[in-house]
């Protein structure tokens, strides 16, 4: 395939044996759902990768069907049999499947990772987050393997609030990330709503209820995601402490002067090991100074023990609370 200068571009995927390979060592560490669920962020993370090396977007349908058979070619999943567009749905067929034929039979679909390839390429060509369900798979004694994909319910898109006449009030540091020592976050919401009123486009993670916390705190536009386990839209499992990781990168990527507060930490701590939360703080403190951005993350003192605390310090700027 060429790049947009006219030279080559050769893209390659995992061969299937180290798939297979891959999936045995996930399963024995993580267990076997925690290991379906690594193989397909994984592969979302190749399929995003290759689109973003290419520098393609699609602005429709119809130019998608154009440029995907092309794409298709270059990833190495397998034999093609069909791609189309049904409704609202993508869905693509392999009569050969690399993965499936590396991980043998089986009573479920098993091309975890070419379901997460397949998300992360059109994602990125649409820029939007879409999921992929695989319907038959080859593993099961399906004649294909199907792969539909649609836009997700977890899709968060930047949407910036009415700007406010007033001066701004609070004033902090871009590319950093604060700690806020609070029983009750008013403070650090009053300092997001400041933000979010005055040019800066918001993501608001919290473990209360979203229409709670944008009635309480007038939030009409900015997307929030709600730490829980309840299948509903814009919702993330508090122990799923990488598909929140990914939420939050995701979403600086797209953002104009983003802010970040993640209200909740006490939950995602009591539902993962502190070392697990610890290097997702780290990992995000990361993002935030790469893409200049601000973190504002609330926590009550009084649920963490001393060292525990100190460590959390380390990591953030204190913001001092008057």
């Amino acid at each position: 395939m060429s790049d947009a200068d006219g030279g080559y571009v050769s893209f390659f995927v995992i061969p299937g044996d180290a798939l297979k390979s891959l999936s045995d060592e996930l399963q024995i560490v993580m267990g076997e759902q925690a290991s379906k669920e690594t193989m397909e962020r994984y592969g979302y993370r190749c399929g995003e990768g290759l689109v973003r090396s290419i520098g393609f977007e699609c602005d429709d349908l119809e130019e998608f069907q154009e440029m995907m058979p092309g794409i298709m070619i270059e990833t190495g999943l397998g034999r093609t049999r069909s791609l189309k567009v049904d409704g609202g749905f993508i869905v693509i067929e392999f009569e050969d499947s690399v993965e499936a034929n590396a991980m043998g039979r089986s009573e479920i679909p098993q091309c975890n990772f070419t379901r997460g390839y397949l998300s992360g390429v059109v994602s990125a060509l649409f820029n939007r987050k879409y999921d992929c369900v695989e319907e038959t798979c080859i593993c099961k004694g399906d004649e294909v393997c199907l792969h539909k994909m649609a836009i997700s319910k977890q899709d968060i898109r930047p949407e910036a609030e009415s700007v406010e006449q007033s001066d701004q009030a609070f004033e902090l540091d871009t590319a950093t990330s604060y700690l806020v020592k609070e029983e009750i976050p008013d403070v650090s919401y009053k300092i997001f709503k400041d933000y979010v009123t005055h040019g800066h486009q918001g993501l608001c993670i919290t473990r209360d209820f979203p229409a709670k916390v944008r009635k309480k705190f007038d939030l009409q536009k900015t997307p929030i995601i709600w730490l829980s386990t309840s299948d509903t839209e814009n919702t993330v499992a508090p122990q799923n402490l990488s598909a929140l990781f990914y939420q939050i990168e995701n979403f600086l990527k797209k953002s104009e002067n983003g802010i970040i507060m993640l209200s909740g930490m006490e939950y995602l701590i009591s539902h993962n090991t502190y070392q697990s939360v610890l290097k997702f703080v780290q990992l995000l403190n990361e993002q935030i100074a790469i893409r200049d951005s601000i973190l504002i993350v609330p926590l009550s003192p009084l649920t963490l023990d001393e060292k525990d605390l100190k460590m959390i310090e380390r990591e953030l700027e204190t913001y001092e609370v008057n």
